[in-house]
């Protein structure tokens, strides 16, 4: 498991993350997402794109990312999920806590000027 990141002039980091995020890619990964999440400028796209699969453990680790960032009034948005990760996902209800976008320009889009609440 990998974990990389891109900050963009629109204050957005986006995290790649490519791999296996099981037990053993979560533990790779864990601190290393965070810390990226925590030194961006608050707006962050984790870009599953590269993810092949995602257990439970990964997912409790994006739902501890998110609360995290919000904690510090930041936003976060999933983007790039492929079918089956898509569907984990979606079977854990993980949209309810953090919107997920096809696309990352789609995600980078949408956390820059989010919908007025």
């Amino acid at each position: 498991m990998e974990c990389t990141h891109q900050d963009f002039e629109d204050g957005v980091r986006v995290i790649q993350l490519t791999g296996r995020m099981d037990i053993e890619g979560n533990e790779r990964i864990a601190l290393p997402l965070t810390i990226a999440a925590r030194s961006g400028r608050g707006a962050v796209v984790v870009d599953l794109a590269g993810v092949d699969f995602l257990a439970s453990v990964g997912i409790g680790t994006l739902v501890s990312l998110a609360q995290s960032v919000q904690l510090q009034k930041g936003r976060l948005a999933l983007c790039g999920a492929n079918e089956h990760v898509r569907r984990a996902l979606e079977r854990m209800n993980i949209a309810t806590l953090i919107p997920m976008y096809r696309e990352v320009i789609e995600a980078r889009t949408a956390i820059v000027a989010p919908s007025a609440e």
